[in-house]
């Protein structure tokens, strides 16, 4: 087994991927839209996800949403959590399985954002993989795979709820339906290394 030490060390390219995914296709958006607040159309066109009778034939887009986002703010928002909270992750589990763990929470909650709108929406962002990250993070502790400290859960949590309150249009179901992701595939990763 690795050193703390060693895992220190270890590098991050997930994380860094990922980031300049996020950044190079927020970037062309807003080429095409002529600003940096893309309109949900733009979003729709290029991969949002949307009520489940207009997907038909395009599963895809329970993936691509991820890496579409609606403003600078929205943007901002997810990638300093992924760098916050993916760089110890990727370097706990190893860029593979990390990348499993952002890309099916994304999944998770792009499928929960559609299951639980009632009438027409247009969905984006990576917030369904971050929240999938603290979700891994809960996880971690809960199974006493690492000593993380109440107040940090307690923080993000808190801030998290006063997002979801307080800002006008924020996908809370993608975020809930990201973390039990994030915390389903994270439970089934220690299973597995145990």
């Amino acid at each position: 087994m690795d050193s703390m030490r060693d895992i220190r060390r270890r590098r991050t390219p997930g994380v860094w991927l990922i980031m300049a995914l996020n950044a190079l296709v927020f970037l062309g958006l807003a080429a095409l839209q002529g600003g940096f607040n893309m309109s949900p159309r733009l979003i729709a066109e290029w991969g949002g996800i949307l009520p489940i009778q207009w997907m038909e034939g395009e599963p895809w887009r329970y993936l691509t949403a991820g890496f579409l986002h609606f403003g600078p703010l929205h943007i901002t928002a997810n990638m300093i959590c992924l760098l916050a909270w993916g760089v110890p992750l990727e370097r706990l589990f190893g860029t593979g399985r990390f990348v499993i763990l952002f890309l099916g929470s994304i999944v998770a909650g792009s499928i929960g954002s559609v299951m639980m709108h009632a009438g027409p929406f247009v969905g984006a962002g990576a917030s369904g993989g971050v929240s999938g990250l603290l979700g891994a993070l809960l996880m971690l502790q809960l199974t006493r795979f690492v000593a993380i400290p109440a107040s940090f859960f307690l923080t993000n949590f808190a801030l998290n709820v006063a997002v979801a309150l307080l800002a006008p249009g924020v996908d809370w179901q993608a975020h809930l339906f990201g973390f039990l992701g994030g915390m389903a595939l994270t439970g089934l990763m220690v299973l597995l290394r145990r």
